[in-house]
């Protein structure tokens, strides 16, 4: 994944926090590497502990220059450290890491079937749909002028970003005393919106089956069924090639009915616990989400469906980012244990705004 740093933060940065935008992109890669063998590029002559401490470091330095904290002061860290001006830079500086990752983080996993906006605050966004359909073809009377129209333009929907949050205490003592590694932080911020976001991706997918007409939903898997449904989205979208998305257990499902075909498929089946490629469609796992919700880890998306996209036509899933991410500090050292409450709060809307069809399966 090559994060690119976004246009607004080019055009109010200098190079130092250019360059720490370019390091924070450097260790989320390392550790996408380390969490899920992903083949990631990043810098490999440095450690990720050794590469979390340096981050700190500069995140530290780009605090300072926003607190408006000159090297020659008199005061120690421990002191300036607990003073408003450095709580305040040191969510922003967090929220800016936060904002620059999350995009690319949502675009490496869902790029096939979703596209991202990002707007200002106070932006909605209207999306014009024209309908993908040919041209019906009748035949026609010589005397006569006209037959039933084809319609060219089906119409706009908008999508209006809400706001999220999520609320995190943090001991001011080991922030103060250094034993808080703010990169790892930022990290942990930017994760948990992500699921949050993947959730939703999925959500709209799921959500939509009641409304999809009766030839592009299936109620139970069969081979034949599922041939139909390929057959289907690649016409309906124009010869653009479907593939099938869901969770390894959902893929798992989608096997040949005939045990004699089902002959030489064991290793590959239990390598990756579903087959690849069926009937010359591409399967394409979904990864499975933790709902953080939940007292026993409960699954955000169900092992129970299977998705029919055609990723060449438009994109099905639209993801819209209103403005920068936010903090909201409590009065500063108010607990009387010195931990300090900041909510985070980040606006988007995810829905499918598409003029290409698509298909939902229950497998089982």
């Amino acid at each position: 994944m090559m994060i690119r740093i976004p246009e607004r933060v080019l055009s109010f940065s200098d190079e130092t926090n250019i360059s720490l935008h370019r390091k924070f992109a450097d260790y989320f890669n390392h550790y996408k590497a380390i969490r899920s063998n992903s083949k990631e590029d990043y810098d490999k002559t440095v450690t990720f502990e050794e590469k979390g401490k340096k981050l700190h470091e500069a995140i530290e330095v780009e605090i300072s220059k926003v607190a408006g904290v000159s090297n020659g002061t008199i005061l120690t860290d421990a002191v300036w450290k607990s003073s408003p001006m450095y709580r305040y830079a040191t969510f922003a500086v967090i929220s800016s890491l936060v904002d620059m990752i999350i995009p690319e983080v949502i675009n490496d996993q869902y790029y096939q079937f979703a596209e991202i906006r990002n707007g200002a605050f106070g932006d909605s966004f209207v999306f014009d749909i024209k309908s993908s359909n040919l041209f019906v073809v009748s035949k026609n009377g010589n005397a006569r002028r006209h037959i039933a129209a084809n319609k060219q333009f089906t119409g706009q929907t908008s999508l209006i970003p809400e706001n999220r949050a999520v609320t995190v205490t943090v001991d001011w003592y080991r922030v103060v005393s250094g034993k808080e590694n703010l990169a790892e932080f930022a990290m942990k911020v930017a994760l948990s919106f992500e699921e949050e976001i993947a959730k939703d991706v999925y959500t709209a997918l799921s959500d939509s089956y009641n409304t999809l007409s009766a030839n592009f939903k299936e109620a139970a898997y069969t081979e034949q069924a599922f041939k139909k449904l390929v057959n289907r989205v690649t016409g309906a979208n124009g010869g653009a090639k479907c593939l099938v998305y869901g969770t390894n257990v959902a893929l798992g499902e989608i096997l040949p009915t005939s045990d004699y075909l089902r002959l030489g498929l064991g290793e590959t089946y239990a390598n990756i616990g579903y087959l690849p490629v069926f009937f010359n469609t591409p399967l394409m796992v979904i990864n499975q989400k933790i709902d953080w919700s939940s007292e026993d880890y409960d699954f955000n998306i169900s092992d129970d469906e299977i998705f029919f996209i055609s990723p060449g036509s438009q994109k099905l899933v639209k993801i819209c980012f209103e403005g920068d991410t936010l903090t909201v500090l409590d009065n500063q050292l108010g607990n009387a244990n010195l931990e300090q409450q900041v909510t985070l709060q980040k606006r988007w809307k995810t829905g499918i705004v598409s003029n290409s069809r698509y298909g939902i399966m229950k497998v089982s």
